[in-house]
């Protein structure tokens, strides 16, 4: 039983770091920027819905929202 958990953590981590050094550090931080930016992209859209709804629900926010940003 042990053999055969070996040797499929050998196949498991061999996997891995084929995949991990296939890609260049450039690679890396290519893929890690546009993670970053997606995720940037998440959060900004998800604080945006939230101050939509709380200014949908109280008019005079709204107001003065529209007056900040104008």
């Amino acid at each position: 039983m042990q053999e055969k958990i070996s040797s499929a953590l050998s196949y498991v981590f061999a996997s891995l770091l084929s995949f991990f050094g296939a890609f260049s550090l450039q690679d890396w931080a290519t893929i890690i920027v546009v993670g970053l930016a997606i995720g940037t992209f998440c959060v900004n859209r998800h604080y945006r819905k939230k101050i939509h709804k709380l200014l949908q629900q109280h008019p005079k926010l709204r107001e003065l929202y529209e007056d900040i940003n104008s």
